[in-house]
């Protein structure tokens, strides 16, 4: 991966990382405490902030080697849009080889559950008649060489053979009447369940690879604009990794710092004003979303009232759609309208 892509680049551009940016510039906070203690005395707040935007990373679970990339930077998207198309050989073959595997779990479990087929007994059944009717050319045989045996006719050598046979025989006869017997009364609960759960394993298994193979697909999780295109086809991209990142225009706000004096003044969901350099006859509107719970620069020892002005509260302020007249990076001055003034 080219480092000039995955770096994130100075200047104006470097404003639009919100999420993950850096803590705002020392001398900017000291700016924004410095104008944060402006009011005025129908209760406006006045502070000095830069708009940014939020940035969502479109990555994959599992990486791969970039085939396609379908957007380019400045490219609006919506949401499901295909951004990028990755490639991973091994895991397809898996794919495919989980789906036989599913195929032939799920049919022994139905050859299970369905027991024997109705030939299977037709053929048990006639393997026991023919053993029972060894049996009783076995016994008669016997018969016959015991009354030989009498008449010293043959000896004793021919009766044991024969009492073998007999025994030989009644032993195929019971062993096909048990074959018979399992047959008629179908699979076991046992059997059955071991097949069920075999099949369920081995769709479960089937659904975890097809999970993966879509982190292949990378979708666009949000409408916005491409603001990076972090990688080129033919690259690899290690799991995680972010293959573009996306921004939402119509997604901006501010964060200002106001003064410790002026911070009773504000609530959540006061109302707001943006003022821009280039747009001296128009305001933006917009909302406090999130005040902080804690003061910054908090000196440790007891503080003084000239110590206390120097506190800030970090305000955000949501800003209304404006249709794109706004950008990320723009210094702006804000002014709150405050507890008194928003009656």
């Amino acid at each position: 991966m080219a480092g000039r892509r995955t770096l994130r680049p100075f200047g104006p551009r470097r404003t639009l990382v919100t999420m993950r940016a850096a803590p705002r510039l020392v001398c900017l906070g000291v700016m924004c405490a410095a104008l944060a203690g402006c009011g005025d005395r129908a209760g406006t707040v006045r502070a000095s902030g830069v708009v940014e935007m939020d940035e969502v990373d479109v990555a994959s679970l599992e990486g791969g080697r970039i085939e396609r990339l379908l957007v380019d930077e400045g490219d609006s998207v919506q949401v499901g849009d295909t951004v990028a198309v990755l490639q991973r050989g091994e895991l397809v073959a898996q794919v495919q080889a989980q789906i036989a595997q599913a195929s032939r779990a799920a049919a022994q479990s139905q050859e299970v559950v369905t027991g024997p087929r109705a030939e299977e007994i037709r053929k048990a059944r006639a393997d026991l008649a023919s053993a029972m009717a060894q049996v009783d050319w076995a016994e008669k045989n016997l018969a016959r060489t015991e009354e030989l045996l009498k008449g010293n006719v043959i000896a004793q050598a021919d009766v044991d053979r024969a009492r073998t046979d007999r025994d030989a025989a009644v032993a195929r006869r019971d062993a096909a009447q048990q074959a018979l017997a399992l047959l008629e009364k179908g699979s076991r609960h046992e059997e059955v369940t071991a097949a069920r759960e075999a099949a369920v394993a081995a769709r479960a298994q089937l659904a975890a690879l097809r999970s993966r193979q879509g982190e292949l697909l990378l979708l666009a999780p949000a409408r916005g604009v491409v603001l990076l295109r972090n990688f080129e086809p033919g690259e690899l991209a290690q799991p995680g990794q972010p293959v573009v990142t996306l921004g939402d225009p119509e997604s901006l706000w501010v964060r200002v710092y106001v003064a410790a004096p002026e911070i009773g003044k504000v609530r959540i969901g006061s109302r707001a004003e943006v003022i821009a350099t280039g747009f001296a006859k128009r305001t933006f509107p917009g909302r406090v979303v999130t005040i902080a719970t804690t003061a910054e620069f908090t000196p440790r020892a007891a503080l003084t009232e000239e110590e206390r002005a120097n506190l800030v509260f970090a305000v955000k302020i949501a800003v209304d759609p404006t249709g794109g007249a706004l950008k990320a990076g723009l210094p702006v001055e804000v002014r709150i309208a405050g507890v008194g003034a928003d009656r």
